[in-house]
């Protein structure tokens, strides 16, 4: 069904309002803007499923009510880009969610999975995604595009049901809960900061304190603006135009204009506000100036981090998930470091929730020699007491 009228979507929304479980996907272009583009919002329950066009429709409240009723579960795959239009829409999160792309890794899987691979996995069934590259912004719409789209929610439902038996079946329906929290926490989808960009800007360790302070101000106002005007941040002022004007903190319109990489058609619409910018940077008081954080460079004692590995492996085997999904490399080291630093454990990232028992708590007994690591008789590796 290919909702474009008020009345459809009243009609289709009343169908849905007894269902417990809704899933939801997301058609969109995000190429030029700061925001998303929606195109299309496709929901399902078990029984009824549609393309909802926000793009021919005024009024969305019935369909964002639904997506806010707490007594729902929405259900996405690889939920994050979703999540970040719906939640915009509806001014608020929407939890409950259930992620089938976090649960397929939590069941073995595979990380990362696509949503083809995952419903030929559950269901035997082969989609095509001859649709990817659709301007889903444009009309009218094909027929074929439409039901591509509706595809995308239509099998959602039973991928979902099959992965709620397996997570039951291995004990793991609360791993889900607590990988999913982050998708109910409204600071997930808050605006990026506009004082801390400056430090997404390449090469600014070669700025002395007083140009870093500049680049700092000068950043934060081409965040800002990007958002007004709902476009790319490069698109106002590149990177390394940025980076050369806090370079050579210009001081007027002309020298601004000289500096290569950039246009004159902005020079006029923001030239003002880049010198506003310098001034208020060069007003700092030496004191306080921006400094960069130290780079995390603890070099972690030889061998440990590779013995750890090899224990992530050797567990997420017997886990039959992958190893990426216990621990990734960055994570090894960011524990070993905390660690040998003598910082807090129960602050890492690998002891939260199932991952402290299964294999943040194992770990730690291995790097305070707790435990150790053994080959067994039939050849497998496992921990042992020292």
């Amino acid at each position: 069904m290919y909702i474009t009228s008020a009345e459809q979507l009243t009609e289709f929304c009343g169908n849905l309002q007894s269902a417990k479980i809704l899933a939801v996907d997301t058609e969109f272009v995000r190429e030029r803007t700061y925001f998303h583009r929606v195109g299309l919002i496709q929901v399902a329950s078990e029984e009824h499923f549609a393309a909802v066009d926000p793009i021919l429709l005024d009024d969305l409240t019935p369909l964002l009510e639904l997506l806010k009723d707490s007594a729902k579960i929405k259900i996405f795959h690889a939920a994050r880009q979703d999540l970040e239009i719906l939640v915009r829409l509806c001014g608020q999160v929407i939890p409950p969610v259930f992620d089938t792309q976090i649960a397929a890794a939590l069941v073995g899987w595979g990380s990362q999975i696509s949503f083809a691979k995952i419903v030929h996995k559950a269901l035997g069934k082969k989609i095509h995604k001859s649709e990817t590259y659709t301007d889903w912004c444009r009309r009218p719409l094909s027929k074929n595009q439409i039901e591509y789209a509706i595809d995308d929610v239509r099998y959602l439902v039973p991928v979902y049901n099959k992965l709620i038996r397996q997570l039951k079946k291995m004990n793991r329906l609360d791993w889900v809960k607590g990988e999913v929290l982050n998708w109910e926490d409204p600071q997930t989808f808050a605006l990026p900061d506009p004082q801390k960009r400056f430090m997404k800007i390449k090469n600014l360790r070669s700025l002395k304190p007083r140009n870093l302070t500049v680049l700092k101000e000068l950043a934060a106002w081409r965040e800002k603006e990007a958002v007004k005007r709902n476009c790319l941040a490069k698109h106002i002022v590149r990177d390394e135009t940025l980076l050369e004007i806090a370079r050579k903190v210009p001081r007027n319109l002309p020298a601004i204009s000289g500096l290569r990489g950039f246009h004159q058609k902005e020079l006029g619409k923001s030239g003002a506000a880049i010198l506003s910018a310098i001034e208020k940077a060069l007003e700092i008081l030496e004191k306080d100036f921006t400094v960069l954080p130290e780079n995390n460079g603890h070099a972690t004692t030889r061998g440990v981090e590779e013995l750890l590995s090899a224990y992530v492996q050797v567990r997420s085997e017997e886990l039959k998930i992958e190893p990426s999904v216990l621990a990734d490399r960055k994570q090894i080291h960011s524990f070993v470091a905390h660690f040998e630093q003598n910082l807090n454990m129960e602050e890492h990232f690998l002891f939260r929730g199932w991952r402290k028992e299964f294999i943040g708590s194992p770990m730690l007994s291995l790097l305070t020699g707790k435990v150790g690591l053994k080959i067994d008789s039939s050849g497998r590796v496992c921990l042992t007491a020292p």
